[in-house]
């Protein structure tokens, strides 16, 4: 399991192995194989280079060929000039893959490819995104990543199961008959709670904040309140590799991203412009409290041609 919080019993399990996945060198091959232009593959490495959190889901190589065929996507979407000048984030990532779930709803011949846009994919599929979000919300406040059937269907139909958003846990449950549910991977739960801290009116500014203070309150410096340092190859001495908070660093990220002033034109018909607008001052205001912090904390080399 890639599962945080997810015990296993030592009884059943004799050792833990931790998977590294692609190496760099393994994804500038599989890069090689999977886009065959050259200039597309340029486009493609220099931008992972760029994305330390893009790049490090890349080393997941079922979240690789996700993002590539997002690439992939972007790239029949734009010309190459237009494709050059535009960077695809994590955000856009799994946009693009909740658009491709939800689309599963339309009964389209297979040789005929779906024509709608994202933007009335996403207003059509309103009240199931908040539904799924909500569930997403919960969990992760508890830190809790499994949900009984009962809790599910709370909030969401039988038929909207079938989206593939969440899938069945058979025998996790407190009801032997009974399936439990998770959602698809850890990061998607992630991504639906930072759609939920957007998509709720009632989010006031400390709890659209919390995962930060999350992170905050295990590392204080700023920079580890959003990278994610998967690639480095070293952990402290006594650290539990199965054992960290990505799921609130992703959350951060995903939440930067659905306020960005880039996806509004798409968010805006989830959620009023003026809830976007103050939502992002908080976060804004957030950052620029905790960047000025931060570099009050920094050292100051005593060099004579400068004034302290």
């Amino acid at each position: 399991t890639a599962r945080t919080g997810t015990e296993i019993n030592k009884n059943i399990i004799r050792k833990k192995v931790y998977l590294r996945g692609f190496s760099a060198s393994n994804l500038k091959a599989y890069t090689r194989m999977f886009f065959k232009d050259e200039g597309c593959r340029t486009l493609v490495l220099n931008q992972l280079e760029a994305n330390p959190n893009l790049c490090s889901l890349c080393s997941v190589p079922l979240f690789c060929w996700i993002i590539f065929k997002c690439f992939d996507h972007f790239h029949s979407t734009f010309d190459s000039h237009e494709f050059s000048d535009i960077t695809v984030t994590l955000t856009d990532v799994f946009l693009l893959m909740t658009e491709v779930h939800l689309n599963r709803t339309q009964k389209t011949n297979l040789l005929k490819k779906n024509t709608r846009s994202q933007i009335e994919t996403y207003k059509t599929n309103k009240n199931i995104l908040f539904s799924l979000s909500k569930i997403a919300h919960r969990g992760m406040q508890k830190s809790l990543f499994v949900f009984d059937q009962d809790e599910v269907l709370i909030d969401i139909s039988e038929q909207d199961l079938h989206l593939g958003f969440l899938r069945a846990v058979p025998g996790y449950g407190r009801c032997s008959n009974q399936f439990s549910y998770e959602f698809l991977h850890l990061i998607l739960q992630s991504f639906f709670t930072a759609l939920f801290l957007v998509m709720e009116k009632k989010v006031g500014a400390k709890e659209l904040l919390h995962f930060f203070t999350e992170c905050s309150t295990i590392d204080t410096s700023l920079s580890d309140c959003l990278p994610i340092n998967w690639l480095k190859n070293h952990h402290s001495t006594g650290e539990d590799p199965f054992r960290n908070n990505e799921h609130f660093h992703f959350t951060n990220l995903f939440l930067c991203g659905l306020l960005s002033k880039a996806k509004h034109k798409l968010l805006r018909h989830l959620v009023s412009s003026a809830s976007l607008k103050k939502k992002r001052k908080v976060l804004l205001a957030y950052f620029s409290v905790s960047m000025k912090s931060h570099l009050k904390g920094l050292i100051r080399a005593r060099l004579k041609e400068y004034k302290q």
